[in-house]
């Protein structure tokens, strides 16, 4: 029985339930229990195997099992009534995640106004337990605030060692279960389906916590009939990360008139520091216009910061064969509307798309309409257009099309494909094609405009350029370390534009437009006459910032996939002030006389008197100031070091910090880069095959 129940066995009432062995090897354990106002159900299945009849009138059915139970399911009478204690609305299910070591369970409690739902998961993740919570409360009515606005829903999320998965729920957004997931937007179709979407979104990672609130706003709300306008809204923040996830929908329509309008927006926004970017992606969900027409699409933005900053927005996705590099977004319906009820002689389809990007425009449409009325007709008109900013370029498409058939036989067609694209010269070129049951006529003619060169991007540039101009920048360099164990400052006000930096302190100088000491082939996403490096000689230590190879380095695709999205590499120098020698400072006697006294045990006693002190004392004194107190053993029982590369020539081995140093360094002279612990105890590879 603990085999099959696990913990439950514990519960007299269950362990009953498997009783009659005989029973539960042939037909599993099912059955039912109530413990107060809480109601308990297991089950288990039994396969069973019907072997083929024989001619002796052999061949008895075999039972295998039972199996383990995977679902426990519970059912709560509510204390305040409205529900029959058999499950939702006005109860409560848990389940049991299978395979997962963990349990999830949803609640609804009619509180007389108020309708107070939750959904938990409590699993263990690698022996250490992670919690999720999804509440909400419900008002009825709505809370009115004022100019028809009303507050419907109230709620939030706690998630205790969970985190976000940003890819699951941008998937999530386009069917819309991530909005029924933190909203209840439509009702789930079991427990075991909410907790386990739940526990897919907001997984489970130790070391990270989630806590964020929700809440409904509707305006010209009409009860239970609907609002005409309403925006469910949750935002999440990630702890210690601060990456802050903002989920919502939107939802537009007509109360007590279902089918004219109906629109769900569902959006996910997402703000990450630690990869510097802002992205947005929205989905229309469930929505109907007239009855007749379903209306779809999709819109993304990312806003990126970091050391190679983009902006790309898109409301139906891009021009033909765009590529929007180095973005990266998923693939976007066109936002259109198409007839969601097959009407017999008509078919209507409408879609379009319109995106900005940090160097385009991209706009475009399609329209298609089919008429059957014994004979089938079909014709579509398709624009789409992209003016590139620099180097300055614009193309053009424009195609129509009409035929006509009957009973999958085609009596005829004309299609119209044009193109126009320049400068430098402007082309445009077009092709007519007539088709007919007997014979076909095609025409492709093509036209030049003008003569003049078409616009160029300016000569690359010189990487030792672009850090001389970054030197030059003042908001690069800062004072590092004003600190001087022998002298305390005077404050001051600072100056823009100036960095105070005493004789004792340091200058920091740091950039982020390329990496140093290594050689690259594109700086400010374009391409150099060449590999360049530039490295910095003065004395000094190295500063270092996270770069990501891929915006320096021409790396193959498979290199792109196995590197590290960011490497730590050299972005300045901390430059101080050699101390100058002895010798340049003059040696003037000094008449005056000095007491040295020490206090011991809370007495002072003078221990000398004149020209000469006991430098042993003042070194100890000076040397025990200096020290932390020693409450325990000071050396690090786990320590952390970066991983070195090392690459090799004919010549002589070389030493780097990072791998893309390392690779960077052996793409251009011809060899291999592995890590000095490789380096050092090479595998034999003697006999391997």
């Amino acid at each position: 029985m603990r085999a099959l129940l696990g913990a439950l066995a514990e519960v007299p009432v269950l362990a009953q339930l498997g009783a009659d062995a005989e029973s539960v090897g042939r037909q599993g354990i099912h059955g039912s229990v109530a413990l107060g106002p809480v109601g308990l159900s297991v089950a288990s299945a039994t396969l069973v195997i019907h072997p083929p009849a024989l001619t002796d009138g052999t061949g008895q059915p075999v039972s295998i099992g039972p199996f383990q139970i995977g679902e426990i399911a519970a059912s709560l009478t509510p204390p305040f009534g409205g529900g029959s204690g058999k499950g939702l609305p006005g109860g409560g299910a848990i389940v049991r995640l299978a395979g997962q070591g963990g349990y999830g369970g949803i609640l609804q409690l009619p509180l007389g106004p108020a309708q107070v739902s939750a959904a938990a998961v409590l699993a263990m993740r690698d022996g250490s337990p992670s919690f999720l919570a999804i509440l909400g409360i419900t008002f009825i009515p709505p809370i009115q605030l004022s100019f028809g606005f009303s507050l419907d829903r109230v709620g939030g999320i706690v998630g205790l060692d969970r985190t976000t998965n940003t890819e699951a729920l941008r998937a999530a957004v386009r069917t819309g279960s991530a909005g029924d997931v933190l909203f209840a937007a439509r009702p789930p179709d079991s427990p075991l389906a909410l907790v386990t979407a739940a526990d897919r979104l907001f997984p489970a990672h130790h070391g990270t916590h989630l806590v964020g609130p929700s809440l409904k706003v509707s305006w010209l709300s009409f009860g239970p009939t609907g609002s005409l306008l309403s925006l469910d809204l949750a935002v999440v923040v990630e702890i210690p990360t601060g990456r802050v996830v903002i989920l919502g929908v939107a939802r537009a329509s007509i109360p007590g008139l279902p089918g004219v309008l109906e629109l769900r927006l569902d959006l996910l926004g997402v703000i990450d520091p630690v990869e510097a970017l802002v992205s947005v992606d929205a989905s229309l969900v469930d929505s109907h216009a007239l009855g007749i027409f379903e209306v779809y699409g999709d819109a993304a933005m990312r806003f990126s910061w970091g050391t190679r900053g983009y902006t790309v927005v898109s409301v139906g996705g891009f021009y033909p064969g765009y590529n929007p590099e180095p973005a990266k977004l998923p693939a976007l319906r066109r936002v259109g509307m198409a007839l969601d009820v097959k009407l017999p002689i008509l078919d209507v389809r409408a879609e379009g798309y319109f995106a900005i990007t940090s160097n385009s425009v991209q706009f475009g449409g399609r329209l298609e309409i089919g008429i059957s009325l014994g004979l089938e007709a079909h014709g579509f008109v398709q624009v789409d257009a992209i003016v590139v900013f620099r180097p300055f370029r614009f193309e053009a498409r424009v195609s129509a099309g009409f035929d006509v058939s009957a009973g999958g036989f085609s009596f005829g067609g004309v299609r119209l494909d044009g193109l126009i694209s320049g400068p430098g010269p402007v082309v445009i070129r077009g092709s007519l094609t007539i088709e007919t049951f007997l014979f076909d006529i095609s025409w492709d003619e093509t036209f030049t405009l003008g003569s003049g060169p078409a616009d160029t991007l300016p000569t690359p540039p010189s990487l030792l350029d672009v850090i001389r101009e970054e030197l030059g920048d003042p908001a690069n360099t800062h004072a590092d370390s004003v600190s001087d164990p022998d002298v305390v400052l005077a404050p001051r006000p600072g100056r823009a534009g100036v960095a105070a930096v005493p004789p004792t302190g340091t200058l920091r100088f740091e950039q982020r437009r390329a990496p140093l000491g290594l050689l690259v082939e594109r700086v400010d996403g374009r391409l150099l006459a060449g590999p360049q490096g530039v490295r910095v000689t003065t004395p000094g230590a190295d500063v270092t910032a996270p770069f990501s190879p891929g915006s320096y380095a021409a790396l193959t695709d498979a290199e792109a996939l196995n590197r590290p999205p960011y490497d730590v590499l050299t972005a300045g120098r901390v430059l101080s002030m050699a101390d100058p020698g002895l010798v340049t400072f003059p040696n003037v006697p000094d008449a005056r006389t000095v007491t040295q006294i020490v206090i011991s045990s809370g007495r002072p006693r003078v221990t000398g008197m004149g020209a000469f002190l006991d430098v042993g004392h003042m070194a100890l004194l000076t040397d025990a100031s200096r020290r932390p107190p020693t409450l325990s053993d000071p050396r690090p029982v786990v320590t952390a070091e970066r991983e070195t590369w090392v690459a090799w020539t004919t010549a002589t081995t070389h030493g780097f910090d990072s791998a893309t140093a390392a690779h960077q360094f052996a793409r251009h002279h011809g060899t291999v880069a592995v890590t000095e612990a490789d380096f050092e105890t090479p595998v034999s590879m003697a006999g391997v095959l």
